[in-house]
């Protein structure tokens, strides 16, 4: 592959990793602890980019302005610590992509709103933390997406102007901070698309079907 992109910029979950089974399976715990019934897997796995907030709403009905969410939100947490890793894997096609960014000395890193206690081992146990040139969370920029301050600070870390940054991501937070900070901007159908929007919704530059798709985008893009 020839040098088609300054730099790539991944979100973390429904994009790298499917992390689904376990933060669907923390959820799973907590319901079962409660002795409440566990809504379908794929409505639970289409809230996933949506964090502890998405999936505690659709298992329980609250929000964060409800009497006690965030004691169930910390019990929620305290399950997936225990299973990080247990169930999470790369998606079909991601390490191929990987490897071949890497072939063509094309740079990546990740921004994701998961919060660094979780992604950071998370990475480590998948064998992607000394493969990434850096991992951004909220923790160290003060915000989450679609905020672009991780967007900003990839491409100052990257050492390139903000239009030879790809940002992909499956969430329309990813397409608002990447656009907001003058990256191209690219939607992963593969991940966790909610089932009430669609990723042509965001005004992305582009959309994939699988992640090898953007290594045919890249070259495209080259010549």
């Amino acid at each position: 592959m020839g040098r088609s992109a300054a730099a790539v910029l991944f979100d973390l979950d429904g994009t790298l990793v499917d992390t689904a089974p376990d933060l669907v399976g923390a959820l799973y715990q907590l319901l079962d602890e409660m002795k409440l019934g566990r809504p379908d897997f794929d409505k639970c796995r289409n809230r996933v980019s949506q964090g502890a907030r998405g999936l505690i709403h659709i298992g329980l009905g609250m929000t964060p302005e409800d009497a006690g969410y965030e004691e169930y939100r910390q019990r929620f947490l305290s399950h997936y610590e225990i299973r990080l890793s247990a169930q999470s894997a790369l998606f079909p096609g991601v390490d191929e992509l990987l490897q071949q960014l890497d072939q063509g000395a094309v740079p990546w890193g990740i921004a994701t709103n998961k919060p660094h206690r979780y992604a950071e081992p998370l990475l480590e146990d998948l064998g992607l933390l000394e493969r990434c040139q850096f991992l951004l969370t909220p923790d160290h920029v003060g915000a989450g997406k679609p905020d672009p301050a991780m967007v900003y600070r990839a491409v100052e870390q990257f050492e390139i102007d903000p239009e030879a940054c790809w940002f992909i991501g499956d969430a329309e937070q990813d397409v608002v901070a990447g656009r907001a900070a003058g990256a191209r901007t690219v939607v992963a159908n593969w991940g966790y698309i909610g089932d009430l929007q669609t990723g042509a919704d965001w005004d992305a530059d582009y959309l994939l079907d699988h992640p090898l798709d953007l290594i045919e985008l890249l070259s495209a893009e080259a010549e």
